[in-house]
């Protein structure tokens, strides 16, 4: 896998996919703190995993054209004032972060079980 530096200009963005865990894009669904993710988050979600735009849609379940990449994953990266820009659906933002082992099932699965007790 190509080692591809991501440079932080901004000081907003993670550096690392430790980085994801803290951020409220990577909180379930059903968190009162989750906010669906940026395009500049997915981009750097993708670029720290290393994955090429055709391998980020084989894993989420969209078309690609192994030379050409997908169109799906560039509107979910496209700045939103494009308009390409296409927000991402929770379940494919969701499934990235579980093979970028940023968040886990279990992860899920605790919220569902606190709003089931209540708490």
């Amino acid at each position: 896998m190509e080692i591809v530096p991501i440079y932080d200009v901004g000081g907003s963005l993670p550096v690392s996919l430790e980085a994801f865990r803290n951020r409220p894009c990577a909180l379930p669904f059903g968190h009162p703190a989750y906010v669906p993710p940026s395009p500049q988050e997915v981009d750097c979600l993708v670029k720290l995993t290393g994955w090429s735009q055709s391998v980020a849609a084989a894993l989420v379940g969209v078309s690609f054209n192994p030379k050409k990449g997908s169109s799906t994953i560039r509107k979910w990266r496209a700045r939103p004032d494009s308009d390409d820009a296409r927000a991402i659906p929770y379940s494919a933002w969701r499934l990235m972060l579980l093979y970028a082992r940023v968040v886990s099932i279990d992860d899920g699965l605790a919220v569902i079980d606190r709003q089931s007790a209540g708490v």
